[in-house]
């Protein structure tokens, strides 16, 4: 028969299972002790129904001694103060062997590595500076050249203009020139026709 069809608990169940824990607590036992030995007290209740009992009805409404940890027995004072002095010689030892413990290995090498990692940095932060001193070179260099260029189109250019004035003013000139030849031979050919004239006349008179 399962423990839920069984008939409730009695009053008289469960102030054996309460003195039944009191007991074994005070003695310094476990729960799981005192479940079994008031299984063996009440007839038809398992270790497990009186667990089962203890944390879901009882627990809330009686006040017991702690509950020593599991798996650990008291110790006696005697005991302990016998055994003190070896566990704070064994503290006292280990705490001396922890301060001299090697560091890890990847520690030992970046604290190894540290001095080239600081003089790689120093070199690159010189380069830095180098390649920057360079650019300001570089600029002052393009500045000047770009005047030059500038000084240059503006040269080229007057010398362009003085170019086109001194190739109009040969024009000019030889257009003069041409004008004046062609007057000076329509004045001789004017006279040989006037000196034809005269002939005739006089040959006709």
């Amino acid at each position: 028969m399962s423990e839920r069809t069984r008939a409730r608990w009695t009053p008289s169940e469960d102030e054996t299972l309460v003195s039944v824990i009191r007991q074994h607590l005070e003695s310094g036992s476990s729960l799981t002790a005192a479940f079994a030995a008031a299984a063996e007290l009440l007839p038809g209740r398992s270790a497990a129904a009186c667990g089962f009992r203890w944390n879901t009805e009882l627990k809330n409404h009686y006040t017991l001694p702690v509950q020593p940890r599991r798996g650990r027995r008291q110790r006696q004072p005697a005991q302990d103060a016998g055994r003190a002095p070896a566990e704070n010689a064994g503290a006292a030892a280990a705490k001396g062997s922890a301060k001299t413990t090697p560091l890890p290995a990847a520690l030992s090498q970046l604290l190894d590595a540290a001095p080239k990692v600081q003089v790689l940095f120093a070199n690159l932060s010189q380069e830095l500076n180098q390649c920057r001193d360079r650019m300001k070179m570089i600029e002052k260099e393009n500045k000047a050249l770009r005047q030059r260029i500038a000084t240059l189109e503006a040269l080229s250019d007057a010398a362009a203009q003085a170019d086109l004035e001194t190739l109009y003013r040969l024009l000019q000139r030889a257009r003069q020139m041409n004008l004046t030849s062609h007057a000076q031979e329509g004045t001789v050919v004017y006279e040989r026709m006037n000196g034809i004239g005269s002939e005739v006349n006089t040959n006709i008179g």
